[in-house]
């Protein structure tokens, strides 16, 4: 494989953020959204000044590779930590160079527990590392190696401009989380045969690898169009939402006009559309440490009321539990439900998680769901080539992916 390199386009799309998010303040925090439902599946932190922006100030020094990672890391970790207040279901993106991965991993894995300082212990989102390509140069095997490591410590990779600064055959070897494609591939789309030639192999290598594939800098419905006939179903982008100031996403969504249409007629000649993958269907899990009291479960249901279930994870971000919000709730409004389990382990009442893996297509997710009445409709657990947590598969955005309609489709709720 060949030497992980930057490339001059990077810079030209990291400028071109600054405009939207030069007058929030060191750190813009933009959202990223399902496009089948519309909601956020993930918010990233931006950098915002140049002093900040590794490429930028690597530009201006004669640093070696590793006082350039020694920056990064330092920008990342402080990036991640700059405000409280995120949301525990929603994945917290943090922006990284490859040369981090290599040389500033023992600080990197020490970043979910500075989070959880941070919040006094409470449920932390699940953090993603999004790795840039090189601003010098980053050997593919160290970068493997890395990757390992971060993995190991529970934390999530991403690969930011894929389609541009890493080859396919990387990508294949990482397995990260997620692929972002960069702003000027999604510019290009609409009109340029080449470009889409380049994401349509990303988005092949992606899918049969069990890889999520999201889509940086969507500025023109076009493009948006373009991303869904690819079969792209993240993204985020002046067109579905601006940086801000804070993290929280709360209630937010795209505008119900960019939301996917269900057509009303059929044509002449109706085909059957290739199902996605349920990859391609996971949202963020509500997760908590396996260690954690019922009364920690319970408060972090009544904060996140949109979420349907939680999953206890041990350090390496693998389910060991899985609480239905419904039976759990029941179990503590009994007698003296309470009194009987409030201050007792959260796995008093789990029960096994329900996985599957990410390459699990659409009708063998919902045959698995079958099998168990009991349990038919409980929130499937996507596990990734580590076994670790990668999302939750909703029963519902099963049966509606398999008739051809999306959860959320034509509506916001």
């Amino acid at each position: 494989m060949k030497m992980v390199h930057s490339h001059g386009p990077m810079a030209t799309i990291m400028s071109s953020r600054v405009v939207t998010v030069s007058k929030i303040g060191r750190f813009a925090y933009e959202p990223l959204f399902d496009l089948t439902d519309g909601r956020p599946a993930g918010v990233e932190v931006v950098r915002c000044r140049d002093r900040d922006r590794t490429a930028h100030v690597a530009r201006r020094t004669v640093w070696g590779t590793r006082q350039i990672a020694e920056f990064d890391t330092g920008i990342a970790i402080t990036s991640a930590l700059h405000q409280p207040g995120y949301d525990a279901t929603v994945p917290l993106h943090v922006d990284l160079c490859a040369e981090s991965v290599i040389e500033g991993r023992p600080r990197l894995v020490q970043l979910p527990g500075l989070l959880r300082d941070q919040v006094g212990g409470l449920p932390i989102p699940p953090i993603v590392l999004e790795i840039g390509p090189a601003v010098t140069a980053a050997r593919p095997r160290a970068l493997v190696e890395g990757v390992g490591v971060l993995r190991a410590a529970g934390i999530a990779i991403a690969l930011d401009g894929a389609g541009r600064g890493f080859g396919l055959d990387l990508v294949a070897e990482l397995l990260p989380h997620s692929v972002k494609i960069d702003a000027e591939l999604v510019t290009r789309l609409p009109t340029d045969p080449a470009a889409r030639a380049v994401v349509s192999a990303l988005c092949d290598v992606a899918r049969a690898c069990g890889i999520t594939v999201s889509a940086l800098g969507v500025s023109r419905p076009s493009e948006l169009k373009a991303l869904r006939d690819l079969g792209i179903t993240r993204a985020q982008g002046p067109l579905l939402a601006q940086a801000q100031g804070h993290p929280r996403v709360t209630g937010l969504t795209i505008p119900v006009d960019l939301l996917p249409r269900v057509e009303a007629a059929r044509s002449a000649t109706p085909r059957r559309a290739a199902l996605p993958g349920v990859a391609d269907l996971a949202q963020p899990p509500l997760t908590l440490p396996q260690d954690v009291t019922v009364d920690v479960v319970r408060a972090a249901f009544a904060a996140h009321p949109q979420a349907g279930s939680a999953l206890l994870t041990d350090g390496a971000r693998r389910p060991v539990g899985f609480l239905d919000r419904n039976r759990f709730l029941i179990a503590l409004s009994g007698p003296y439900g309470h009194a009987l389990y409030g201050r007792k382990p959260a796995t008093t009442l789990a029960e096994p998680p329900r996985t599957i893996g990410m390459g699990t297509d659409v009708a063998a997710a919902l045959e698995y769901c079958l099998a168990d009445r009991d349990r038919s409709w409980d929130d499937l657990v996507l596990l990734d080539g580590s076994l670790r947590c990668a999302g939750i598969v909703r029963v519902a955005d099963l049966l509606q992916a398999a008739t051809g309609v999306y959860a959320g489709a034509g509506s916001v709720a």
